[in-house]
């Protein structure tokens, strides 16, 4: 039940009670008066006013009686009497034998109703009563929400918080209720649970980490397997005619297993572009640790993937510092070379080129096949997007290439930028480190 419940409850309680102790003591009858104090009292009056007709107290008491006094002669007289009978006053006629003018009767004696001062004197106690157990009560409920019921609302709402994830909120220690050791357990919950989520996410970038890195490493050693088997298939093939009947046969069985290879390299090719795309939001937040580096580490990377030897260099690398994180920035070149191995099956100009102005290193790599379709060209590097052209469609690929190419460039403060000239143009922008020792 809630609090206003229960102080609507005791205060109907307590006004019932209230209400029948008021009906029972006013139909009560209490103090009876007694008849015979009543005559001696009234007899004294009367002596009392016979030996002293003038200046007689009209107000006193007698025996345990209060009385007052009302005469004939009083204007009041005929209210005072009225009011008496309503009260239910004992009168009594006050008579004085002897007046000169012969009268029997002067007055009144109106002796005061002892049940009216009991009725109200219980009446008055009752109703401090009452008051005494209503604020008994309700400092009582105050003091039980103060310290029961206002913690447990607020650990409600501490409970909400943590249900919908928000582990920021701190529930406040209030070390002066019986309940500030389940808050402080309470709190402590909270920070362990967002020390644990916050290991959570550790683990979890650094297993996006693991994956891309592992998915890089792997590509490198496969493409240079898939490689290594057209060559040998190639070399084999031209041996075929100048063997005899055996040694073909011998070779036959060769190339069919390097076929079988260069089959296994593909799937496992397959494989790890079907990772890159399953882990393609974890793989948005990989790390990207930018450092200085020497420009010639660039020359290095083009070699590593240089496996059919169609990369043509255009002129020297410029010797200059860059700022790059040479795993990303391997992983971009490696993506922009094997969609030219892919898509146009050509030679791979690249070119080198100081920008001072913006203090660029640009690299164009071109290759000389169809390009893409102009009006897709703002969808290039987009994610899972790749172009229309049948030779497109029919090649392998998760359309994440380029994507993942641009989100290294721009998180290495640099840039990619695609374009058709006579094939396709891409230019990486990196960014200088440093003052560099030749121009283009």
């Amino acid at each position: 039940m809630k609090i206003k419940g229960l102080i609507i409850g005791f205060t109907a309680v307590l006004l019932a009670i209230y209400g029948l102790g008021f009906a029972y003591i006013s139909q009560t009858g209490l103090g009876a008066i007694d008849v015979i104090q009543v005559n001696n009292t009234v007899k004294t009056i009367e002596k009392q006013l016979t030996a002293e007709s003038e200046g007689l107290a009209r107000t006193g008491a007698m025996d345990g009686l209060s009385y007052n006094l009302v005469f004939e002669t009083d204007e009041n007289y005929n209210a005072a009497v009225f009011e008496a009978i309503k009260n239910r006053q004992t009168m009594v006629d006050l008579t004085v034998p002897g007046l000169s003018d012969g009268a029997a009767s002067r007055g009144k004696v109106l002796f005061v109703n002892p049940e009216n001062e009991i009725k109200e004197k219980l009446l008055a106690l009752l109703t401090l009563l009452v008051l005494g157990i209503l604020a008994l009560v309700y400092v009582t409920l105050g003091m039980v929400y103060v310290w029961v019921l206002r913690p447990f609302a607020v650990m409600q709402q501490f409970a909400g918080k943590i249900a919908d994830g928000d582990l920021e909120f701190r529930l406040p220690m209030d070390r002066g209720n019986y309940f500030g050791a389940f808050t402080e357990s309470f709190d402590l919950m909270r920070e362990e649970l967002k020390k644990a989520r916050q290991g959570e996410y550790l683990a979890n970038i650094s297993k996006k980490e693991l994956v891309a890195e592992l998915s890089h490493d792997i590509k490198t050693p496969v493409a240079t397997i898939k490689a290594i088997c057209e060559l040998l298939q190639a070399k084999l093939g031209q041996t075929i005619t100048t063997q005899t009947s055996a040694g073909n046969t011998a070779i036959k069985e060769s190339i069919e297993k390097i076929a079988v290879i260069n089959t296994r390299a593909d799937t496992i090719d397959a494989l790890i572009s079907n990772l890159f795309q399953a882990t393609l939001e974890e793989l948005e937040m990989l790390k990207v640790t930018v450092s200085e580096q020497p420009s010639t580490i660039i020359t290095r990377m083009f070699g590593d993937i240089n496996h059919y030897g169609k990369i043509r260099f255009q002129n020297a690398i410029p010797e200059c510092l860059i700022r790059c994180d040479p795993l990303r920035l391997s992983q971009v070149i490696d993506n922009v070379i094997s969609n030219s191995c892919k898509y146009a099956d050509t030679f791979i100009d690249v070119r080198f080129c100081i920008d001072q102005s913006e203090k660029f290193l640009a690299i164009t790599i071109r290759d000389y096949g169809p390009g893409f379709e102009t009006d897709e060209g703002p969808l290039l590097c987009e994610k899972f997007f790749r172009g229309s052209g049948e030779t497109i469609q029919n090649t392998p690929g998760s359309g994440l290439g380029l994507y993942l190419a641009r989100q290294f460039m721009e998180a290495m403060a640099g840039r990619l930028d695609c374009h058709n000239n006579n094939g396709f143009v891409a230019e990486l922008h990196i960014k200088l480190a440093g003052t560099p020792k030749q121009h283009c």
